[in-house]
């Protein structure tokens, strides 16, 4: 019987600066195998605590994931710009990063994805702006787990893909018609404003399950956000209004709200489990059940096959993960090169045998024509000869210019002499005695000869004579 293949697994963390969350789930067909999270009572100063003890608790065992940066962890900006060029939209946003965040340029990053064009020579774009502190944290966080992500994104686009999903099966809303996506978190909520399935505007609110299940005051400010929420589009000049709610997330208890604004809206506002569009088993459901976190974002960002528009990651990181994504490919190259040199070399040696074994049968024909055979021999003698003074270190040309090139005014080469497999001698004058010696240390910084030495360096004899006579040695490579 076949063994029945396990389908691939993909996995995936969301991180805010009180929330970490975990989902594993595999795909052909999507299905959400286990989930977790860790939270912290209060804001701490160390903005990867929670995901730090996440990973303690519930080591992930796979190199590579997706990470989501929770809705509070960043601004979310939708901006209309005069241009319909990419790269003149990318100026635009990078002199407006200024005038929409109080940090420096230097502690920012930022991404952007078009929404569409709603009127002739205009782009709407929707801009994410985050603080590098906590990303970077989280990215150095993983770098210590051996960790790299596959791709960096913010949770607003993975509750737009989760709209998606669940509604697929829908009929498709007009275009005016706008749908408020409301996702419920542990600290904060997330509005998602979209049409026909599109993100156009999103609204955070810093309050979620943990105060709405408290005080008052945090339920009647929570619903005061979203009551003025059609008034902040108006502002924000997005076209279409409010049609349809739908409240997801950690929705436990929150059913008086969710009346407060149907009645507010004058438009019906559903409840709807996160996980239910997946249909995960009990386990899952249980598990995600007892967190009480919103898994709205990355199971919406799994289950879409395709990695966020927005991209997050950090320049830095880029060049890192091209630079490792190039050393694999290198090293499956080596791995190819070696296979095809192993299979060069098998192939050589096999025409090596064919070839002795043609030289053999040619050797034995050579044997019956001796006079052939003579001849032969007298012109591979001879070919070996001329290789052998064609070689460029041996060469006599090579020789003349290397003594040519170490001669000065003082030097007169009388003689100069050389034999095949056997030393260059080079005799003659020089005006002095130094002169004579430089001259033997310039033919040995030419590089030509393996060794050079003087045999004799004397003055020269006689009444009227003046300088020195020298002899010099000078070895070949490979000479005897």
């Amino acid at each position: 019987m076949a063994r029945q293949k396990t389908p691939p697994s993909i996995t995936a963390l969301e991180v805010s600066p009180r929330v970490a969350k975990l989902l594993v789930a595999t795909t052909a067909p999507f299905r959400i195998q286990r989930l977790n999270a860790s939270t912290l009572a209060e804001q701490t100063d160390d903005p990867v605590s929670a995901l730090r003890a996440l990973l303690e608790a519930q080591p992930l065992g796979v190199p590579q994931v997706g990470l989501l940066f929770g809705r509070e962890a960043f601004s979310l900006r939708t901006l209309e710009l005069p241009s319909t060029n990419p790269k003149e939209i990318a100026s635009m946003l990078e002199l407006q990063l200024g005038k929409l965040t109080p940090y420096p340029r230097a502690d920012i990053l930022s991404g952007w994805t078009v929404i569409g064009s709603f009127r002739d020579g205009y782009t709407s774009v929707l801009l994410a702006v985050a603080r590098k502190v906590l990303i970077e944290g989280v990215l150095q966080l993983l770098k210590t787990k051996r960790i790299t992500p596959q791709w960096v994104g913010v949770s607003t686009e993975g509750i737009a893909s989760w709209s998606s999903q669940a509604a697929a099966r829908e009929p498709a809303a007009p275009a005016e018609e706008l749908t408020a996506l409301i996702d419920v978190d542990f600290a904060s909520t997330d509005c998602a404003i979209l049409s026909q399935g599109r993100l156009l505007f999103s609204h955070s609110i810093a309050i979620g399950h943990e105060q709405l299940t408290g005080a008052e005051p945090a339920t009647l400010r929570w619903v005061g956000e979203l009551v003025r929420l059609p008034r902040i589009l108006l502002h924000e000049e997005i076209k279409g209004r409010i049609s349809r709610g739908v409240l997801t997330g950690v929705t436990h208890g929150l059913e008086p709200l969710v009346e407060q604004l149907t009645s507010q809206w004058g438009v019906g506002v559903e409840i709807k489990d996160s996980l239910a569009p997946f249909a995960p088993s009990p386990t899952v459901t249980q598990s995600a059940h007892a967190t009480r976190v919103s898994y709205t974002a990355l199971a919406g960002a799994l289950a879409s096959g395709t990695p966020p528009r927005i991209d997050l990651i950090p320049q830095e990181a880029k060049v890192s993960q091209a630079l490792q994504v190039r050393s694999k490919h290198l090293a499956r190259f080596a791995g190819s090169l070696v296979a095809l040199l192993v299979l060069a070399g098998v192939l050589y040696l096999e025409r090596i045998v064919i070839l002795r074994h043609y030289l053999a049968q040619l050797q034995q024909r050579l044997a019956e024509v001796e006079r052939t055979s003579h001849q032969v021999v007298q012109q591979q003698e001879a070919m070996q000869s001329i290789r052998a003074w064609l070689e460029p270190s041996h060469g006599a040309l090579e020789i003349l210019r290397t003594v040519t090139a170490s001669v000065d005014p003082e030097i007169t080469v009388t003689e100069l002499s050389f034999k095949r497999n056997e030393p260059v001698t080079i005799e003659g004058k020089a005006g002095t005695m130094p002169a004579a010696f430089a001259f033997l240390d310039r033919l040995k910084q030419q590089g030509t000869f393996a060794n050079v030495h003087a045999r004799s360096v004397a003055k020269t004899r006689g009444a009227s004579a003046v300088g020195a006579d020298f002899e010099i040695v000078c070895d070949l490579p490979g000479s005897s």
